[in-house]
């Protein structure tokens, strides 16, 4: 049910009539991709994904918030917001929720620079509104794979040939920096999480900005990851514990 096409009357009797009192709010971010993937691949597919998880879920879908934290990412094109007005923002839309009836809400992470903001939005809910920790949560969709993640390698690519073919540019694609199965890996990824999100920090180990080989994508492969990715999410959503 996305919230922007409803009227007061449609949202009011949701709410009281059939106790719609959840919230999916997609968050991504508008970055490089590489030349073969387009600047909001991280929204396009928490967008997707926040879509079928608020039918299934029985939750209210929010407009997406296309703009992340991406410093990381200089001097590649990125449009990044300062992480303390995000915390603030989002805190924001938290509160006015709650003032209209809703008891929970789900932020949908698609952007790795994200995670640290999302981490603070709880702590000043309860400064600022004295609202329940039981009220915020967020996921990140990538942690929801049985594959590891990447930037415009193989999954982020192979995802986005599943939703959207016609944004996909493999005659412009590069290799980028991949590890996979390279004795030092556990040891690389511990050392590039000290720095990778520092401004710049990406690029300084992917040289090109891309984490990955996108070669290897499969568009049936990405609808298979999809899948599991909306399939977990539900899980954790109905868990009790999270009521």
């Amino acid at each position: 049910m996305e919230i922007k096409n409803i009227s007061q009357n449609k949202f009011s009797s949701l709410i009281k009539d059939f106790n719609f009192d959840s919230a999916i709010l997609p968050l991504g971010s508008i970055e490089q991709h590489g030349d073969h993937l387009p600047f909001s691949t991280d929204t396009l597919i928490v967008e997707h994904i926040s879509n079928i998880v608020s039918i299934k879920s029985k939750a209210f879908l929010l407009p997406s918030i296309f703009y992340g934290v991406s410093y990381e990412h200089e001097p590649l094109f990125n449009v990044s917001i300062d992480y303390n007005i995000l915390v603030d923002f989002i805190s924001c839309i938290c509160q006015s929720l709650s003032m209209h009836g809703i008891k929970r809400i789900y932020v949908i992470n698609g952007h790795h620079g994200n995670i640290g903001l999302l981490q603070y939005v709880g702590q000043n809910l309860l400064s600022k509104y004295a609202m329940n920790s039981d009220f915020f949560y967020f996921i990140n969709y990538w942690q929801m794979l049985e594959t590891g993640f990447d930037h415009a390698g193989e999954v982020e690519t192979s995802i986005m040939m599943a939703l959207h073919p016609n944004l996909v540019r493999m005659d412009l694609a590069q290799t980028g920096l991949d590890i996979k199965g390279q004795e030092s890996e556990s040891l690389f990824k511990l050392g590039t999480n000290m720095s990778i999100n520092n401004p710049a920090g990406f690029v300084k180990f992917t040289k090109n900005g891309i984490w990955g080989n996108p070669f290897n994508a499969d568009a049936m492969e990405g609808k298979k990851m999809l899948s599991q990715v909306i399939e977990k999410i539900l899980s954790l959503i109905i868990d009790p514990k999270y009521k």
